[in-house]
């Protein structure tokens, strides 16, 4: 997984960039780390833009009310059964959608488990077959989409597994800085560095308090004063686990309209 913050980003913020010790540097990595983690789990996708491969639907759906209709690949013809389930919308787990690639359907693909499966014949026509929900073209004049939905001439299959997609999604790193002139994602940045910020400052005083027997507030502190060996059992300790974002970061990126809830996506 791609990272969304370079560490020499957050060691600027410190005031650290000149002067960061192996220590120091070892905490930020891992704060880093698990900011990103929590921010990636608060807005619900992954916002690097990478190319994706995944195979839909990803549960199984309703098997009541069941329909069938005819269809053709390129060896054979067959009838494929619809549950009330069944709809022409597909819906993407990563965001915001930026291109498709390369789309299958094949009925008995079982996840691409299967010897032979989602064969060139399988492959969809994108604008023909199939199309994106868009909302405008990025600063590159190229379709997206906010809310990840893939539109089909009929209805998407309802077996786990059956359909395929290559797909590209996430934001540009200028577009994570705030440097390009169409999509400005940020506050997804900020919000890591951030969050990466509290939980650096948060470890240090954990540092203080145990090493040095310390009961009372932690207004001052350098994680070059303690003496501590800097592996990562010890780190992990000293950062935690929790995947929550403090409050302030989480009202950010739901107003910038950033998690899924609030792109309309569920």
């Amino acid at each position: 997984m791609k990272p969304i913050a370079d560490m020499s980003e957050m060691l600027l913020l410190l005031g650290l960039d000149d002067s960061a010790t192996t220590r120091q540097r070892a905490l930020a990595q891992l704060c880093i780390r698990r900011a990103e983690a929590a921010v990636r789990s608060c807005i619900g996708y992954d916002p690097v833009r990478t190319s994706r491969t995944e195979f839909y639907p990803q549960g199984d759906m309703s098997r009541s009310g069941r329909a069938a209709i005819w269809e053709v690949d390129d060896t054979s013809a067959y009838i494929r059964q619809l549950s009330e389930a069944s709809t022409d919308e597909l819906q993407l787990k990563h965001l915001p959608l930026r291109e498709i690639t390369h789309l299958y359907i094949d009925y008995d693909g079982r996840g691409g488990q299967r010897t032979g499966s989602f064969a060139a014949g399988t492959e969809k026509v994108l604008g023909q077959d199939f199309w994106m929900s868009a909302d405008g073209l990025d600063s590159d004049g190229d379709l997206y989409s906010l809310d990840g939905i893939l539109r089909s001439r009929g209805r998407w299959p309802d077996i786990a597994g059956s359909v395929k997609v290559v797909y590209e999604a996430g934001y540009s790193d200028n577009e994570l800085h705030g440097n390009d002139d169409v999509l400005d994602a940020s506050a997804i940045l900020e919000s890591v560095t951030d969050e990466a910020t509290r939980r650096f400052h948060k470890a240090l005083s954990r540092a203080k308090r145990q090493l040095a027997g310390f009961s009372g507030p932690v207004t001052s502190e350098s994680l070059g004063d303690y003496s501590y060996s800097a592996d990562s059992a010890m780190l992990s300790a000293l950062v935690g686990t929790n995947l929550n974002v403090a409050a302030d970061v989480q009202i950010r990126l739901q107003e910038g309209g950033f998690t899924r809830f609030d792109m309309g996506v569920m």
